[in-house]
């Protein structure tokens, strides 16, 4: 089952929105595009939730933001993959701690994407999905960041630059704007999390 999330990036999502049930982290409901199933939040950023939308209400004195509480209510609502919207965009640290979100629904068992604006981000782990595929076109420039610590890339295919039995580090920049060399990548990863960042 597939979730929404909608962050609040500041700015209304163009992207389209499609999923099993979408839910507005807090004022991820000014920049939604479509109504949302669930409202989780504690009303910092937004007025209001759309009438007759449940809500998941806490205090604004806590230790997570509402897209974390939004990720642990998808996984409770049976998702296994998330898609997020509005990632990027806003504040540098909240797209820090958004990353960190994505990398939290992995740990939970979920698949994790962010559609962007001007990106789409992958979430791919040795432990949930160490083999990743994508359609691209020949040219697009891609980026291969680890995540919370090293990770290792033993395959690639249709990448200029090979990722063979690579280790990439959080120090390095050895990931970062490769090419599509074939309308079809493919990467494993064996060790830890990475984030795939195809850019338009």
């Amino acid at each position: 089952m597939k979730a929404a999330v909608i962050l609040n990036c500041g700015r209304k999502i163009t992207r389209a929105v499609t999923a099993d049930f979408v839910i507005c982290a807090d004022g991820g409901v000014n920049c939604s595009p479509v109504r949302p199933d669930y409202f989780v939040g504690d009303f910092d950023s937004a007025a209001s939730a759309p009438d007759g939308v449940p809500v998941l209400r806490h205090d604004s004195h806590k230790n997570f933001t509402d897209g974390e509480s939004a990720t642990h209510f998808a996984k409770e609502k049976g998702a296994d993959e998330i898609v997020y919207y509005g990632v990027t965009g806003g504040r540098y640290d909240h797209t820090l701690g958004n990353l960190a979100v994505m990398a939290l629904a992995d740990k939970l068992g979920m698949r994790a994407r962010a559609e962007e604006e001007d990106s789409d981000i992958f979430c791919v782990s040795a432990r949930l999905n160490p083999d990743f595929s994508l359609d691209v076109a020949v040219g697009d420039t891609l980026s291969v960041i680890p995540h919370g610590g090293n990770a290792t890339v033993t395959d690639s295919d249709g990448l200029e630059y090979p990722l063979h039995n690579l280790t990439l580090t959080p120090c390095d920049t050895r990931g970062v704007s490769n090419r599509a060399t074939s309308p079809h990548i493919k990467l494993r990863v064996t060790d830890g999390l990475v984030f795939v960042i195809r850019n338009f």
